[in-house]
């Protein structure tokens, strides 16, 4: 095999990692505990809910960022409130990390996790997502743990 051939396979993971998460609509961007909103434009199809992380946590090898999130889903025009959903990080079985660092049971970590909770339909048109995140036992200096809605 040609050199530039095996360096374009070895990237093709890395190109196509970003299209696997979908397009993001909106972003409710919290720095730490607190309540934030996304704001985003439904086609009325499904859309994913996305964690970005960023700070320290301690558990075993395979542990997460742990966070919690209390949602309303807010439609827009006068429709108001469509639906609660209530998300965890621990509960998600998909992330990506920019950068991960461990030292024993203490891990710091930049990571985007895909929650699993399936909001309720939003209907076409101005829609909002009112979070309320809180973070869990062992996690300490957050920096980010903003929620992205992503196209499905």
């Amino acid at each position: 095999m040609r050199p530039s051939v095996a360096l374009a396979l070895l990237a093709l993971p890395a190109l196509l990692l970003p299209g696997c998460r979908g397009k993001i609509l909106g972003t409710a961007t919290l720095t730490g505990p607190g309540t934030a909103e996304a704001h985003f434009e439904s086609t009325g199809a499904p859309v994913a809910l996305w964690a970005d992380t960023d700070g320290r946590w301690t558990g075993m090898s395979h542990s997460r960022f742990a966070a919690h999130y209390e949602i309303d889903v807010l439609g827009g025009s006068g429709k108001g409130k469509v639906g609660h959903v209530a998300c965890d990080t621990k509960d998600s079985s998909q992330q990506t990390c920019g950068v991960s660092v461990t030292e024993g049971n203490t891990h710091r970590g930049d990571c985007e996790i895909r929650l699993n909770c399936t909001l309720p339909t939003i209907p076409a048109g101005p829609a909002t997502l009112r979070v309320t995140g809180t973070v869990g036992a062992g996690t300490s200096d957050v920096k980010n743990m903003s929620i992205n809605v992503r196209e499905s």
